[in-house]
């Protein structure tokens, strides 16, 4: 029998060998630097995502938080938490650190503060109308004026805001039948629809994607006095040391000077404010203009070759919504945009049908009538509907350019400066294309001296560079102000090139090029 003692040995042994072993080493060692984090829904920077049946936590805060970790060697563990119980578990030392955080006096007094990793701009959203009852050019100002027209003011519990009279405005236990907090962003919106406040208080991007998601841009309308804030990580001061804090504020200046910090700002915010742009009644009437210009190219060559009226439909339908479905196909795209929007095909659709019995009707009375008046009318809507098509074909040259530059964007197609432009001129130029090849046209204009795809590809160049410096801002007013000037620059530019005859250089001269044409539009 082996002596107890001897079996202590042993054990006491083999346990001092299991703890010094590199295995234990490292887990000990990544136990360290393991921090705990938690999320709630604030759109678009921190949400949570459902991808075939699986629900994940995505959004900008979620991937510059992933980064800074791994930057600075820590591992962040997260957990689903409301936000003014999380700034509570920061400060009993339960929770590590928070995103999204606005220095402020009391906080300090148990939080340790990263140095700025972005910027917020918070804003006084009010019903549509509302904005000249407040007359207030600063926030003072604006306190003044809640005080006096006993304004409900809807605030999210346990954000903080950028501005003493604010804060001093909703510490104030005589101002609290003013002020109603709710738990998140969504409650605020739902809240002032209903006519519970007057108006809230949030981030602007944040609060423009609330309003956006739920189909309410023509309801509210922004305060024109805005606050800017600097964003930091906050940490508890119960449970992580500075020097912790100074790595992380090391990895932050990293993912700036090296350009990692642009690259996600592109990836996660551009996508989401310029769907909120192009998700307008303008944007709308321009690219459904476009897509009926782009369909009429199609029915005329129907009609001028003799197609039947499935044949007029696939004509009309592939320089419409062909290169946008070439451009989704070529990107992975999640859905196909024509699939998500049934609109267009059902304009292509009644067009065609129309269309071919217009034509036709005008067939027949040439044929029959040859001195009909109604031949005379068809003549001046001819003279004058081609410039209309060459017009509105214009117009969809610029809707499509900044389409495919969004869908860039979306799918993450890098590097911008390259895949921008290439989507803008696939997204404007390859349906033509595709029904040029289908008719075995041997000279399809967009590839033979037609100066068409090149504007695309020139103005998508521009959005795209604009995106890329504008990555630092991530003003809405900005961005746009780029999609305005693209969509008027890509139009005055093709009318300009239809008008004096421009041609794109080709291998060969050639002296006696036939006039232009529209590769979208007319014949």
């Amino acid at each position: 029998m082996i002596p107890i003692r001897r079996i202590v040995g042993l054990l006491r042994f083999a346990l001092l060998v299991v703890a010094t072993s590199p295995v234990a080493v490292a887990t000990a060692q990544d136990g360290d630097r393991q921090l705990s984090n938690a999320w709630s829904p604030y759109e678009p920077y921190s949400y949570v995502e459902t991808d075939r049946g699986f629900s994940i936590w995505t959004g900008l805060d979620v991937e510059l938080l992933r980064v800074i970790g791994e930057r600075a060697g820590y591992h962040i563990e997260s957990e689903d938490i409301p936000w003014d119980e999380h700034v509570h578990r920061i400060e009993i030392g339960e929770t590590d650190l928070a995103t999204s955080a606005t220095w402020t006096p009391e906080r300090e007094e148990f939080a340790h503060f990263s140095a700025p990793y972005r910027k917020e701009t918070m804003a006084l959203i009010l019903p549509r109308g509302a904005g000249g009852e407040l007359p207030a050019e600063t926030d003072e100002e604006l306190v003044a004026s809640f005080k006096e027209t006993g304004f409900r003011l809807g605030v999210q519990d346990g954000i903080a805001f950028p501005s003493a009279a604010i804060e001093a405005f909703l510490a104030d236990p005589g101002n609290g039948g003013q002020i109603v907090v709710v738990q998140q962003q969504q409650d605020l919106l739902r809240n002032l629809l209903a006519g519970h406040i007057d108006g809230f208080l949030a981030d602007r991007i944040g609060a423009a994607t609330i309003v956006w998601m739920n189909g309410q841009q023509d309801a509210v309308e922004e305060h024109p006095l805005l606050v800017e804030r600097d964003v930091h990580l906050m940490f508890s001061k119960a449970s992580v040391s500075p020097e912790v804090v100074a790595d992380f504020n090391e990895a932050i200046r990293s993912i700036r000077d090296d350009g990692t910090f642009n690259r996600i700002n592109l990836d996660y915010m551009f996508p989401i404010l310029l769907a909120q742009t192009l998700d307008t009644r303008w944007f709308l009437i321009i690219d459904i203009g476009g897509t009926i210009a782009f369909a009429l190219s199609g029915l005329l060559i129907a009609y001028k070759y003799d197609y039947d009226i499935f044949g007029a439909l696939v004509l009309a339908s592939l320089p419409a919504v062909g290169g946008g479905i070439a451009r989704d196909l070529l990107t992975n795209r999640e859905t196909v945009g024509v699939l998500s929007n049934s609109i267009y095909i059902i304009i292509i659709m009644m067009l065609v049908i129309v269309g071919f019995l217009v034509l036709r009707l005008g067939t027949e009375i040439k044929r029959d009538r040859p001195d009909s008046r109604l031949l005379a009318v068809f003549g001046r809507f001819r003279d004058h509907g081609n410039f209309l098509i060459k017009l509105f074909d214009a117009i969809g040259l610029g809707a499509f350019t900044v389409t495919g530059v969004v869908v860039a964007l979306g799918t993450h197609s890098q590097p911008l400066w390259l895949w921008g432009p290439l989507l803008a001129a696939l997204t404007s130029s390859g349906g033509g294309i595709l029904r040029d090849v289908l008719r075995s046209d041997p000279e399809i204009p967009a590839l033979r001296g037609e100066l068409y795809p090149e504007i695309a590809f020139v103005w998508g160049g521009i959005l795209s560079a604009y995106l890329i410096w504008q990555t630092h801002h991530l003003n809405p007013d900005q961005i746009l102000l780029g999609i305005v000037v693209t969509v008027i620059g890509t139009i005055a530019t093709r009318m300009a090139v239809i008008h004096f005859g421009i041609r794109s250089p080709r291998f060969h001269s050639h002296r006696s090029d036939p006039p232009v044409k529209d590769s979208g539009g007319v014949v």
